[in-house]
C-alpha cells in the first residue's frame, strides 16, 4: 500500500508549504492546489527578490506534471529555465550554464562552482521530499520548445496565417469580432508607428473596414493581400462618404509604402518562416500529447512585442472557441512580465484581447495567469475577474493598497484588512500569500524548491544552444521541393479538335510568361454527401482528381489519379490568343462525350469515399467530421480528466463520514489528555496524515476537511509520555488516542489505495480507439462533372 498519494495525479499543483500566521501554531502540510482552480485565472505579485519568476516555473513544472499544455509569453527571457532539468544532479550537467563571470567574483573556478551548485540544488530538492525519479518523470512529460519570433535563435512561428478568417462563432458575436478586428488593426499599425484614435484615424478605419469585409466573407488575408487591398479596397465608400473622398488613393499608396517597407525588410523574412501560429499545434503534439510553447520576446523592440504579443491573444482566442466547454483546466496561458500590455490607463493592442480572454477563458478551461512587480500597472477590471492571487513581497504602500483592494474587496467585507496588511509586511523571499476564491480565508506558503536550475536570464545564444536539435529535426522534416518531369508531346498552335459536347477548361496562374503552353489533363469532381441522423452528421465533401493525358493514356484509372485543387467553374472557357497546345491522345480525341467517364467516376466514389471517424467505446465519444486524430484525442483528454475528478471527488466524500467520527472521538479522547506528551508514533505516520490532510483539502475544500484539527491531532500524540504512569485514566486515555490514531491512518491508507485504483481505471495510456466509417448512398453523389482540362505549363525559370 502506498502511503502519500500520487497527488501529480489528483489534478493538485504542489507548489510549497504552508506556514503559521501570527501566533498560530506550525501547520507542516504540503501546499497542494486544485489545478481547476486555475480557470477562474491567477496573478502571481512581488516585487524583485521576491521569488516570483520561482513560483511561475513552479506553476508551469506542476502543469508539465499534471498533463496541462501551457503557452507562456516571456518578455524578460526567464523562463526558458524549464528548459534546464538535470534528471541525475551531475555538476556536469550544471556547467555549461555556470556563469564565469559568477565564479571570478565568489573566486571559483567554473567547475568548482557547478559541483556547488549541482550539491545546492541536490540538498534542495531533499528538503522538499523532491527526488531524482521526479525530476526524470518532468523531464519524459515536457515536451518544450522555445519560439523566438522575428529571430533564428530558437524555432521560428510564422505569422502569414494570422490574418485568417475567423470561426463562425467569433464572426457571429459582434462584441468579440470588433475586439479581434481593433486589436489586429492597432496591433498591425503599431508596426509603422501609426497609433492615432481608432475613431477618427482614417488609416484605423480602413484597416478595420478591409478585415471586416474579408472576414465576414470568410475570405484569408495575408500582410502582402492586405496592402494589395489598402491600394485597391473592395468597396466604393466608408460609412457615407466615398473612398476617393474619405481617403484619395495617393494617401492609401502612402499607408501601403509604410507598411511594405516594413515587410520588404530583410529581417522582417525571420517573421515569416517557420511553424504557423496555430495553437492546436502549438498546444498538442500527435495523439493529443500535451506541449509547453515558450515565446521568448526579449529581443524584439516595444513595437514587435506588441504586434506579437496581440496576435498571439487574438489565435489564442479563435482555438478556445473551437472547444467545447469544460470545468477541468485544459491549457494554461502564463505571461512573466505584464506591464504595458494590460495598464489601468491606456489603451494598447494586447488589452482588448487579454480583457476578453479574462472574461471568457473560464468557460473553456483555459486560465490565464499573469505575473508582475507592481500591481498597479494592471487593469482593475481584468483583476476583478482573476479569483487566485499569489502576494510575495510589495515595496511600496500603494502596491499593497491596490492588493488590499482586490483581495479583500472581492470578499465583501468578510477578510480584516488590517490582518492581510500585516502579512503583505512581515513575508520574506519565497514567501507567498495565497489568496483565491476557494478558500475561507488566506494563507501564507514557502515555496518549494524548484526543479528546473534557475540560471537567471537565457540569452539568443543560450536559446540557439538549446534548440539546437529540434532546428536539425525541422530542416530534416522539411519536404523537397516538387520538381515535375518535362512534359512530352508535340506542341501545336490550334487546339486540338474535339467533340462539341466535351466540356474545356483553361486554367492560367497568376504567373507571368512570354509564352502560354496547355496540356491536356482529364478532371473529375463531384459533391459527395455523408449523412447519418443518429449522429447528427450531415457533411458534403468535394471531391476532385485528374489524370494527365500523355501518349500513354488509355483509360482513366480513378484510384491512382491525383487531386487538385483548381476551381473549374472559375477557369476559362476560351483559350488566350497565341496560346500553343500539347497533343491529346488519339482515344481522347475520338470520344463523343465523357457520359461514360462521369457514371465510372461516380462508381468510383459510391465504392471508395468514407467518412472516416474514430470512437472510445469506454466513454462513449466518437470523433466529428473534419476533426483529426490528434484533435479528437485532446478531447478525450479532457473528458478523462472531468471524470476523473469527479469519481476522485465522489470517492472522498464516502470517507467522509469515517473520518468525522474519528475526529470527533479523537478529539474527545485528547481533552482528557495534559498538554506536555511526547511523541509515539514514527515520522512516516505526521507525514502521510499531512499529505493525507492537504490532498482532502485541496480537492473538496478546507470546509469539507479541519486541517487545524487534523494538525492538532497528528502532533498531539507527540506528547504522551509526560503524564504519570500511575495515572490509569491518563494511560487509558493515550491507549485510546493511540488506537484512534492508527485507525485513522489505516483509514487514509486505506482511502488512498481506493484513489490510486481509481486513478488508474482513467490512465489515458490505456485509452483504446476504434474506427468506423460512414459510406454515401447512391443518390448521395451529386453533380458529377468530367471535362478536359487545359492547365499552362509552369515557365522554367
Amino acid at each position: 500500500m502506498n502511503a502519500t498519494p500520487r497527488y501529480e495525479k489528483l489534478g493538485l499543483f504542489y507548489l510549497g508549504r504552508e506556514l503559521p500566521i501570527g501566533g498560530e501554531p506550525s501547520n507542516p502540510l504540503p501546499l497542494l492546489y486544485n489545478s481547476k482552480h486555475l480557470t477562474t485565472h491567477g496573478v502571481i505579485i512581488g516585487m524583485t527578490g521576491s521569488g516570483k519568476t520561482g513560483m511561475g516555473i513552479n506553476l508551469i513544472e506542476e502543469a508539465i506534471m499534471d498533463d496541462v499544455p501551457a503557452i507562456i509569453i516571456d518578455p524578460k527571457g526567464d523562463m526558458a529555465n524549464l528548459m534546464l532539468t538535470f534528471p541525475d544532479l551531475r555538476p556536469a550537467d550544471f556547467q555549461p550554464w555556470i556563469d564565469s563571470s559568477e565564479a571570478s567574483r565568489k573566486k571559483r573556478s567554473v567547475e568548482q562552482l557547478a559541483e556547488e551548485t549541482a550539491r545546492t540544488w541536490k540538498n534542495g530538492l531533499s528538503l522538499w521530499g523532491q527526488g531524482k525519479e521526479r525530476i526524470r518523470t518532468l523531464v519524459e512529460k515536457a515536451d518544450l520548445t522555445v519560439y523566438t519570433p522575428g529571430n533564428y535563435s530558437g524555432v521560428r512561428i510564422s505569422i502569414v496565417s494570422r490574418f485568417a478568417a475567423p470561426t463562425d462563432e467569433i464572426v457571429n458575436d459582434p462584441d468579440s469580432l470588433n475586439a479581434l478586428v481593433s486589436s489586429t488593426c492597432n496591433s498591425l499599425l503599431s508596426l509603422v508607428n501609426i497609433e492615432g484614435d481608432p475613431l477618427v484615424s482614417r488609416e484605423h478605419v480602413l484597416v478595420s473596414s478591409l478585415l471586416l469585409h474579408f472576414w465576414r466573407n470568410k475570405e484569408d488575408l495575408t500582410i502582402e493581400s492586405l496592402i494589395g487591398a489598402i491600394v485597391t479596397p473592395p468597396f466604393e465608400k466608408v460609412g457615407v462618404f466615398g473612398l476617393a473622398d474619405y481617403f484619395p488613393q495617393s494617401a492609401r499608396m502612402k499607408l501601403a509604402m509604410l507598411l511594405n517597407n516594413v515587410v520588404a525588410n530583410p529581417s522582417f523574412s525571420a517573421w515569416l518562416e517557420g511553424d504557423p501560429l496555430d495553437i492546436q499545434h502549438i498546444l498538442y503534439g500527435e495523439k493529443g500529447t500535451p506541449r509547453t510553447a515558450i515565446f521568448s520576446i526579449a529581443h524584439l523592440s516595444d513595437k514587435e512585442r506588441m504586434f506579437f504579443v496581440t496576435l498571439l491573444l487574438n489565435a489564442l482566442i479563435s482555438w478556445m472557441r473551437r472547444q467545447e466547454g469544460t470545468s477541468s483546466l485544459r491549457a494554461l496561458l502564463y505571461m512573466d512580465e505584464i506591464f504595458g500590455y494590460f495598464p489601468p490607463t491606456g489603451n494598447p493592442p494586447s488589452k482588448k484581447p487579454m480583457l476578453l480572454l479574462l472574461k471568457q477563458a473560464r468557460a473553456f478551461g483555459v486560465g490565464v495567469v499573469l505575473a508582475t512587480q507592481n500591481p498597479v500597472d494592471l487593469d482593475y477590471k481584468g483583476l476583478s475577474n482573476i479569483g487566485t492571487w499569489f502576494v510575495g513581497r510589495l515595496q511600496t504602500p500603494q502596491d499593497q493598497q491596490r492588493v488590499l483592494d482586490g483581495i479583500v474587496g472581492s470578499r465583501d467585507g468578510h477578510l480584516d484588512r488590517t490582518r492581510v496588511r500585516q502579512l503583505l509586511s512581515t513575508m520574506k523571499g519565497r514567501q507567498f500569500l495565497l489568496a483565491s476564491a476557494h478558500l475561507e480565508a488566506p494563507l501564507l506558503f514557502e515555496t518549494r524548491w524548484a526543479m528546473s536550475y534557475l540560471k537567471g536570464p537565457i540569452s539568443l545564444q543560450d536559446i540557439s544552444k538549446l534548440m539546437r536539435n529540434r532546428r536539425k529535426e525541422e530542416e530534416k522534416a522539411e519536404p523537397e521541393a516538387n520538381v515535375l518531369p518535362a512534359r512530352a508531346g508535340d506542341v501545336q498552335h490550334q487546339p486540338p479538335i474535339v467533340h462539341e459536347s466535351i466540356v474545356q477548361r483553361y486554367f492560367l496562374p497568376p504567373v507571368y510568361t512570354d509564352e502560354i503552353i496547355f496540356e491536356p489533363w482529364l478532371a473529375a469532381s463531384a459533391s459527395v454527401r455523408f449523412y447519418n441522423a443518429k449522429r447528427n452528421i450531415d457533411q458534403i465533401k468535394s471531391c476532385k482528381i485528374r489524370c494527365y493525358l500523355d501518349d500513354f493514356y488509355t483509360e482513366p484509372r480513378w484510384s491512382e489519379s491525383e487531386a487538385f485543387d483548381i476551381d473549374l467553374d472559375a477557369c476559362r472557357d476560351r483559350p488566350p490568343k497565341a496560346s500553343l497546345f500539347l497533343s491529346l491522345p488519339s482515344n481522347v480525341s475520338a470520344l463523343k462525350s465523357f457520359k461514360r467517364y462521369e457514371k465510372e467516376f461516380s462508381d468510383y466514389l459510391y465504392h471508395s469515399q468514407r467518412l472516416s471517424l474514430l470512437r472510445v467505446p469506454s466513454l462513449r465519444m466518437e470523433s466529428k467530421p473534419g476533426e483529426g486524430k490528434d484533435a479528437f484525442m485532446v478531447r478525450v483528454s479532457g473528458r478523462l480528466r472531468e471524470e476523473k475528478e469527479a469519481a476522485i471527488e465522489k470517492r472522498l466524500r464516502k470517507f467522509q463520514a469515517r473520518r468525522d467520527r474519528i475526529e470527533a472521538k479523537l478529539q474527545r479522547a485528547y481533552a482528557k489528555l495534559e498538554k506536555e506528551k511526547h511523541d509515539v508514533f514514527q515520522k512516516k505516520t505526521d507525514t502521510l496524515v499531512s499529505f493525507g490532510t492537504a490532498i482532502l483539502g485541496a480537492v473538496l475544500g478546507r470546509k469539507a476537511v479541519s486541517s487545524t484539527t487534523l494538525s492538532r491531532t497528528a502532533g498531539g500524540i507527540k506528547k504522551a509520555g509526560r503524564i504519570s504512569k500511575e495515572k490509569e485514566d491518563v494511560r487509558v486515555a493515550e491507549q485510546t488516542a493511540a488506537q484512534l490514531e492508527q485507525e485513522r491512518t489505516a483509514l487514509l491508507v486505506e482511502q488512498n489505495d481506493a484513489i490510486e485504483a481509481l486513478i488508474d481505471t482513467y490512465d489515458f495510456s490505456k485509452i483504446t480507439t476504434e474506427s468506423f466509417s460512414i459510406k454515401p448512398r447512391r443518390s448521395d453523389i451529386f453533380d458529377v462533372q468530367v471535362c478536359l482540362l487545359w492547365e499552362m505549363v509552369p515557365p522554367q525559370l
